[in-house]
């Protein structure tokens, strides 16, 4: 690579603690992370079924709805306003661009001291040590580039959510008269 960037995946692997949690570990490389943007499971099976606009998916093949601790659909609990989820994806950035730079700038040095034990077998060591840190700070970075592309997303959602609720609300409602109910 360059002294600039980082090998950022297209596909970012699942954290070691959840696949750990959901006891996937020994299927990692068959789970990847969803995009930014996306609000499913990524390791709810993907039943096998027939798609046909005449025939209806049975309920009964479908993986069972997500619920909270207390029993409640996701997303009921928490509600956080699309400001400050921006601000936090301003800082997600911010910590991107100050992790990226000095990570991938190693690769000067490292390319220097490669040349220099050239005739030793370390030499090989290093070269796969340096290729094993771009491809582990470059999946740490694309995880930082998700997670702000992911609070945005979140901003986005509420905000679109919130005018769908109010453009609903548009022309359904009346002032209620003094003389309802007598």
């Amino acid at each position: 690579m360059s002294d600039e960037e980082l090998p950022i995946p297209d596909k970012l692997p699942l954290t070691p603690d959840e696949l750990k949690k959901r006891n996937l570990e020994f299927a990692s490389p068959y789970y990847t992370a969803p995009p930014a943007d996306s609000y499913a499971d990524p390791t709810a099976p993907n039943l096998l079924q027939p798609e046909s606009p005449f025939a209806p998916r049975s309920p009964f093949l479908q993986p069972p709805a997500p619920r909270g601790p207390h029993g409640e659909a996701p997303g009921q609990r928490l509600r956080i306003e699309p400001g400050i989820l921006n601000t936090a994806a301003g800082r997600a950035d911010e910590i991107f661009t100050a992790f990226t730079k000095p990570a991938a700038s190693l690769e000067g040095p490292a390319r220097t001291a490669i040349s220099a034990l050239s005739e030793w077998q370390s030499a090989g060591g290093l070269r796969e040590a340096h290729k094993r840190w771009e491809q582990q700070a470059g999946t740490v970075a694309g995880w930082i580039g998700r997670i702000s592309e992911s609070l945005r997303a979140g901003a986005r959602d509420y905000t679109k959510t919130d005018a769908a609720v109010e453009e609903s609300f548009q022309g359904r409602t009346r002032p209620r008269s003094a003389l309802e109910g007598l």
